[in-house]
């Protein structure tokens, strides 16, 4: 079986519908982003892989305790310590069936910083580019997306934080490209089912 086949498998282990929502929001969004970047970051990135890569960017959150995970009070360092093992849990999941190791490296470093303080602390450009691109997109989905611990938060709120870690957190040329994106356009990526039918 190829790679691609290997997808709708590893879909099917998405059992926590939070973490399905949001990875489902993230694809539509990364994909809604990538049509409107400039080509000089669209050649860089095959579009195919860039969508099973937002897609799966948080498969390893899957194997997270949920009582970390969803905890409704602040995180001590020893839990952080164990939610930022989810991108190589993640990325180790993908090399388990063969995913190619690009597309896993995507989803290693999608919490990377601009100014090298991530997970990994890659800085600026050694930063896969469609990292950079799924970085903006889960922060997007992360601040307006309703959990069980805190409301959702507005567009504006998203967009204005966006703007603030522009350059430091978050790609500053992707991001100037992404807070253009109309507000309606960024409503049609957010998920109208977590059901797979």
């Amino acid at each position: 079986m190829e790679w691609k086949n290997r997808i709708e498998n590893l879909y099917a282990c998405f059992d926590d519908n939070e973490v399905l929502w949001h990875s489902m929001h993230v694809q539509k969004l990364t994909m809604t982003l990538y049509a409107t970047l400039p080509e000089v970051y669209r050649c860089k990135v095959d579009p195919v892989d860039l969508e099973v890569a937002a897609l799966m960017h948080d498969i390893g959150k899957l194997e997270i305790p949920r009582a970390i995970l969803y905890k409704p009070a602040k995180l001590d360092e020893a839990e952080w310590e164990i939610i930022r093992t989810h991108p190589e849990l993640g990325a180790r999941a993908l090399d388990n069936i063969g995913i190619p190791s690009e597309i896993a490296k995507w989803v290693l470093y999608h919490h990377e910083r601009i100014d090298g303080r991530g997970y990994y602390h890659l800085k600026g450009k050694d930063i896969p580019t469609a990292s950079r691109i799924i970085a903006i997109t889960d922060t997007y989905s992360a601040i307006t997306m309703k959990r069980a611990y805190e409301g959702e938060r507005t567009h504006q709120n998203a967009i204005s934080i966006i703007r603030e870690v522009s350059g430091t957190q978050l790609d500053k040329g992707i991001a100037d490209v992404f807070v253009r994106i109309p507000k309606n356009s960024l409503d049609r990526c957010r998920p109208t089912t977590i059901v797979n039918d």
